[in-house]
């Protein structure tokens, strides 16, 4: 049975890859089954088939990817999908609009950090950019009397700049998380009570926050 439906799976995905360019809304399991083996290097073209199989029929959508430690696909919407690829590493993709979408990778330690790509239906990178704010940016106004352990941790911050990026299932907003779990003390107990996260609305050709 599992065997038929990954031949129906398959069928399906190269009659997909063959008209993307025939139906204006992309779905993000599309993409996802026809990326390049670049972009996935530790997956390949059957674990994302098997994700999207196992997903689909409301299965754990668990795999060996090729380093033998497991895979699993957790989320899958016809716009947003997420996928552990390793005990280190995760991916969402989120589609923007009828021609692009974005792919966040996030490395897992030692705090949670992330980097933003775009491309078209097709994997070719657009010409977006997105540039990362500055730590003081998740900064909320502090008391004076804190202000001096506040700047000693925006300056850590900024040494050390991890911001983890979170697609919104839903939506094509982003939310931006500066890290704090590799500050220490007073310094660490002020950031978490200060730093908030940032929110970023996509215009249809860029975000904003």
């Amino acid at each position: 049975r599992f065997k038929k439906m990954r031949m129906r799976t398959f069928f399906f995905v190269l009659m997909t890859i063959a008209g993307l360019n025939a139906f204006a809304q992309i779905k993000a399991k599309d993409v996802f089954a026809s990326a390049p083996d670049s972009i996935f290097p530790l997956l390949t073209t059957n674990n994302r088939l098997d994700c999207i199989d196992l997903i689909e029929n409301n299965m754990k959508a668990t795999v060996k990817n090729k380093m033998e430690q497991k895979a699993e696909m957790t989320a899958l919407t016809d716009s947003y999908l997420c996928i552990r690829l390793s005990a280190k590493s995760t991916a969402e993709l989120k589609v923007l609009n009828d021609s692009v979408f974005c792919l966040i990778n996030t490395c897992l330690g030692p705090a949670p950090d992330s980097r933003i790509s775009f491309y078209s239906k097709e994997w070719k990178p657009c010409n977006i950019t997105f540039p990362l704010p500055c730590a003081a940016d998740f900064w909320t106004a502090v008391p004076d009397s804190l202000s001096r352990n506040a700047r000693f941790a925006q300056q850590s911050q900024a040494d050390l700049l991890l911001i983890q990026i979170s697609a919104d299932k839903e939506s094509t907003d982003l939310t931006l998380t500066l890290q704090t779990s590799e500050l220490s003390g007073k310094e660490k107990e002020i950031a978490q009570k200060y730093v908030q996260p940032l929110r970023y609305r996509w215009t249809g050709k860029n975000f904003k926050r």
